[in-house]
């Protein structure tokens, strides 16, 4: 955030100094509009900067004061460990992230890494907990924005975790012959695609006991 002096009457032009506990966060203290960036304590300051502006006039310069003070909401941690649950799923189906020794008080919001598009509704922290990611076609990289339920003040976790998806998994199973005589024989024919090859097949049915073999395809 920044702070703001105005210095009026007296001898223009004006000098502005600022001074306080949080001095040290000012990007310039001799100006009249600094920029404050706190530095993380991990609880809640209150800083009051005191501002003395000097005007020009002669022989000697006349100043003034005045204070101004910002309170400091701590931010979640951003460093709790985060993991998939599982790291390899097939298409279309769904795992978790797991957040470990997650704050009390503290809202966890699963997001899409790329864009930070949310998904689900946030979960309440207290130890250990598991954000669904929904059932996935692709392969994703999550990350955890956690956000202060009292304060609103948010920060994403330092780590994100990857899923990796399987593609889709297909087989088309067909014969040469579908209608034959009870003393004929036929084959059946499965062709799998997509996934990870290579392929294993089992034959299922009322007929499977007639198959020469039931795990070819």
């Amino acid at each position: 955030t920044s702070l703001l002096a105005v210095g009026a009457g007296g001898t223009s032009t004006y000098s502005y100094v600022w001074s306080g506990a949080g001095a040290g966060d000012l990007h310039f203290t001799n100006i009249a509009n600094p920029v404050f960036t706190p530095t993380p304590t991990g609880a809640q300051v209150v800083y009051v900067f005191t501002v003395t502006v000097t005007d020009s006039f002669l022989p000697t310069a006349c100043t003034s004061q005045s204070t101004v003070t910002i309170t400091v909401d701590p931010i979640p941690d951003n460093s709790l460990a985060l993991a998939a649950g599982a790291l390899s799923i097939c298409n279309g189906t769904s795992t978790t992230i797991d957040i470990t020794a997650s704050e009390a008080g503290v809202n966890y919001q699963l997001r899409n890494n790329v864009g930070n598009v949310a998904i689900g509704s946030p979960l309440a922290g207290g130890g250990n907990i598991s954000l669904p990611t929904g059932n996935l076609s692709a392969t994703t990289t999550f990350n955890v924005l956690a956000i202060n339920a009292t304060t609103g003040c948010d920060t994403q976790l330092s780590t994100t975790a990857t899923v990796t998806v399987n593609p889709v998994l297909s087989v088309v199973a067909s014969t040469p012959d579908n209608l034959i005589c009870e003393d004929q024989t036929t084959s059946l024919l499965a062709v799998g695609a997509g996934g990870t090859s290579t392929y294993s097949y089992v034959w299922r049915g009322a007929g499977a006991g007639d198959l020469n073999f039931t795990n070819i395809a």
